[in-house]
């Protein structure tokens, strides 16, 4: 008889719940990488059905988001203008 020594990586029983849930997303016919999760949140804090608690933390939760945007665009604003000077400062030295 011959026996196997490779021990499997799969557990036996109930799958886990990662497992489950990209079981049931697949099932349904939901990409999860389409899920925009801003809208979730701005759908929770305008519910009038959603507890107080959780409104105000969506609230928080999108003016995190936003504030977290703003900043992400200044700095890409700062680093194109650095470019920029960068790029006229070269230009110049070839210049003389």
């Amino acid at each position: 008889m011959a026996t196997n020594t490779e021990k499997s990586t799969r557990r036996r029983g109930r799958p886990s719940k990662q497992e489950e849930v990209r079981r049931m997303l697949a099932e349904i016919g939901i990409d999860p990488s389409a899920i925009d999760p801003a809208r979730i949140l701005a759908a929770l804090a305008a519910s009038k059905s959603t507890p107080p608690t959780a409104r105000v933390m969506a609230c928080k939760a999108l003016l995190g988001l936003r504030d977290r945007d703003a900043a992400e665009d200044s700095t890409a604003a700062a680093s194109d203008v650095a470019a920029r000077a960068i790029k006229l400062m070269a230009d110049t030295r070839k210049a003389h």
